[in-house]
C-alpha cells in the first residue's frame, strides 16, 4: 500500500460530499474509492511508520475504515439534521492495548486545512491515574510544561475540562487544577493545507508537526 498524495479532484470531491445524497454516492462509489478512500488508506499506513520513527516506536494503526480512518458518513440516527457525508477525513493512531482509550494522535483533513491533535479518552481507571499523576509535583509539572510548550508553539486549544470544580480530594487552588478538571484530554490546532498534500511528502509534513505533540503523548503513555 503506497501513498502518492491527495489529488485536487479528490479534495474537491471531499469538500462537496456534504451536498451529495446516498443515491449520488452509490452511483459515484468507484470515483470516491479511487480519488479519496485508497489515498486515505495509503496515508494511514504510511503515517504509522513515520510516527513510530518520529514520535514513539509503540504507535499503532490500521489503514482501514473504523481502524485509523473514521467513516466518511455521518450517523444520522444520532444527528438527523446533519448531511449524510462529512467534508473531512479523521485519521488516528494510538499507543496502548485499548484503541478507544489509548493515547492517540489525530489528523483531520479538509480541502483547505489540516487539524492535528494529541490526547486520550479516560477509562475510569485511567482517570484516577491521570489525577494522581497530574497532582504529583514531579509528574504533574512535566505535563504542565509540555502542554504549555505545545500551546505556545501551535496556538493550540485544550479541551476536555468538563468539571466546573477541581475534584476532591484535591484543593480548589491546586496549581494544576485546570488539568485536574479534565474528564478527557485533547490538545488540537489547525494549519493551512500545504502544497505537499498532493505528494508523498504530505506524510513527513504531518509527522513533523505531530513531533511537537510528542512530549504530551509520551507522558500519557507513561502515566495512563
Amino acid at each position: 500500500m503506497t501513498f502518492a498524495g491527495f489529488g485536487a479532484d479528490g479534495l474537491a470531491l471531499l469538500a462537496a460530499l456534504p451536498t451529495r445524497d446516498k443515491d449520488w454516492f452509490a452511483a459515484h462509489k468507484a470515483e470516491y474509492n479511487e480519488q479519496l478512500l485508497e489515498p486515505a488508506k495509503g496515508f494511514a499506513a504510511a503515517m504509522i511508520e513515520a510516527l513510530q520513527d518520529d514520535v514513539s516506536p509503540g504507535i499503532e494503526g490500521a489503514p482501514k475504515v473504523n481502524g485509523s480512518i473514521s467513516p466518511i458518513n455521518n450517523d444520522l440516527r444520532f444527528s438527523p439534521d446533519k448531511p449524510p457525508y462529512k467534508d473531512h477525513y479523521l485519521f488516528k493512531w494510538w499507543e496502548g492495548p485499548e484503541k478507544k482509550t489509548a493515547p492517540t494522535l489525530w489528523v483531520r483533513l479538509t480541502a483547505d486545512e489540516v487539524g492535528l491533535a494529541t490526547g486520550a479518552m479516560f477509562s475510569p481507571a485511567a482517570l484516577e491515574r491521570w489525577r494522581s499523576a497530574v497532582a504529583a509535583d514531579e509528574t504533574g509539572a512535566r505535563l504542565a510544561d509540555a502542554v504549555a510548550e505545545l500551546v505556545s508553539k501551535k496556538k493550540a486549544d485544550i479541551v476536555g475540562a468538563e468539571l466546573k470544580r477541581v475534584p476532591k480530594p484535591y484543593e480548589q487552588d491546586h496549581p494544576r487544577g485546570d488539568l485536574l478538571r479534565h474528564k478527557w484530554l485533547q490538545i488540537r490546532w489547525l494549519e493551512p493545507t500545504p502544497s505537499s498534500i498532493g505528494s508523498a511528502a504530505f506524510v513527513d509534513w504531518c509527522s513533523d508537526r505531530l513531533v511537537a505533540a510528542g512530549a504530551v503523548h509520551r507522558w500519557l503513555v507513561d502515566h495512563l
